[in-house]
């Protein structure tokens, strides 16, 4: 198993400078809720941490094929609960991938298998926020899906 750190100091408002492995990194709410805007609110870092986590996983896979990949661009939408907490209601992504060489069916396993088996963010937000998906290969939509860790997290039991 691996460790993980994070310390957040208080900037003032509702301002955190957070730290990890020496990267900072600035939080803080919307200037509508009594922050100062200087960097994404929590939430806008999970839904951006989601991305980018599921984003690594299809990169790896995608290169460990050997494939041409030129890019994958992952985005995200959600809304909130209006009740505390306020969590994601349903979190849906768009995967946007080119490559020359790469055929649909590889595309739909590298994301499947981020979705199912390797992507931790998503892994610890799916039992209350559901996550959908679309992908899209070379501009052109070939699948949709749910992500769904049922038996991978049954095998580390």
């Amino acid at each position: 198993m691996g460790q993980m750190e994070a310390k957040t100091r208080w900037t003032g408002g509702l301002g955190f400078e957070a730290e990890s492995r020496g990267l900072k990194f600035m939080m803080d709410s919307r200037a509508e809720a009594g922050g100062q805007n200087l960097g994404p609110t929590p939430k806008e870092a999970l839904l951006a941490s989601i991305c980018a986590c599921s984003g690594m996983d299809v990169v790896s896979i995608l290169k460990k094929m050997r494939l041409d990949l030129q890019s994958c661009d992952v985005d995200a939408q959600t809304e909130t609960t209006d009740s505390h907490p306020a969590i994601f209601t349903l979190v849906r992504a768009q995967y946007m991938i080119k490559g020359s060489n790469i055929k649909p069916e590889q595309a739909i396993k590298a994301v499947n298998l981020s979705m199912t088996k390797y992507c931790g963010v998503t892994a610890m937000v799916c039992p209350t926020s559901p996550v959908q998906y679309e992908i899209f290969l070379n501009g052109e939509k070939i699948h949709d899906g749910k992500a769904d860790f049922t038996e991978a997290l049954n095998e580390g039991k």
